[in-house]
């Protein structure tokens, strides 16, 4: 039976009077999370130090609830739950080697032991769960949607020049013609802005924004000939320039039947803080633990 050595560390001065005598700790953390995953019914954050060598450690149970902490359906989601000593535990611990050799280790290191471990026998957890999407296109985000608020309306904030339901900061490809956006180089810089974006038929319209790259006529979306949804790859070797792609070569003026429009996908920038209110480790009782903050990434798919 594999054992899980569940562990973690704090950040704050405190001194403790439970037991009649003075307790002097030092929790000088970077409150940075890290999120161990070998327990799949768990989840277990947890942050450490050395010099001296301790962590603080946070566990509680997976379940539908819970999980909206790290995906939640809103921005600025807030959950708050109760500290139990029974499936939700809090830890801090001090060890006689770098704990990172024991915690979310597969093979603790057996040379490296825990002195002290103090559990909280109460207390009162509280997330707050903000995320940023971003389409990863070169353009940064207030660029496409000036002010961030999903407004499709191009009477007030045309954040979606293709109309096709996806704001632009969310849209990997801007004109919806199968070329994402960041491969029609947008060229986009703070000095320069969008001026030096790619504008392969000098139309005046940038070929991240134009659905028709060279100008020839046919949709770039139509010139996918093997019709496995990347125009990039098909040629035609009958022109003057046959190593250019059709879509962004004028003269390559033929028509496939190739109606379907590449999924969007998105990554979703999520952070989750931590903090712990009146929490008793028995040998230290405090009033607000800033336990810090996780981060993680993710990828939307729409369908």
């Amino acid at each position: 039976m594999q054992k899980l050595l569940y562990l973690l560390v704090l950040c704050v001065l405190v001194t403790s009077c439970s037991d009649g005598d003075i307790l002097e700790v030092e929790l000088a953390f970077d409150k940075n999370l890290t999120l161990c995953n070998l327990d799949p019914e768990v989840y277990f954050l947890f942050e450490t130090k050395t010099n001296p060598s301790e962590s603080l450690s946070l566990i509680f149970d997976k379940n539908p609830t819970t999980a909206l902490i790290f995906n939640p359906v809103a921005n600025n989601f807030t959950s708050t739950f109760e500290i139990n000593g029974s499936g939700t535990n809090f830890n801090y611990r001090t060890y006689n080697g770098d704990p990172e050799n024991l915690i979310c280790n597969l093979l603790p290191d057996p040379n490296t032991t825990i002195i002290n471990d103090y559990a909280a026998t109460s207390g009162t957890v509280t997330t707050i769960t903000t995320f940023v999407d971003d389409d990863a296109d070169g353009i940064p985000s207030e660029i496409e949607d000036k002010n961030l608020d999903g407004d499709n309306n191009p009477a007030t904030d045309p954040t979606d020049f293709d109309g096709d339901g996806i704001p632009d900061y969310l849209d990997a490809d801007d004109d919806n013609d199968n070329v994402l956006t960041i491969d029609e180089k947008p060229n986009y810089t703070e000095a320069d802005g969008l001026s030096k974006a790619q504008d392969t038929d000098g139309d005046g319209t940038p070929d991240y924004l134009d659905d028709d790259d060279d100008g020839d006529g046919v949709l770039t979306r139509l010139e996918d000939e093997n019709s496995n949804g990347n125009p990039k790859d098909d040629r035609d070797e009958n022109t003057s320039t046959p190593t250019v792609s059709r879509y962004l070569n004028a003269d390559a003026k033929d028509t496939y039947d190739y109606q379907s429009f590449n999924k969007n996908s998105y990554n979703r920038i999520i952070t989750v803080k931590f903090v712990i209110s009146n929490v008793n480790l028995n040998v230290i009782s405090l009033t607000e633990v800033d336990f810090g903050t996780y981060k993680s990434t993710t990828t939307i798919q729409e369908e």
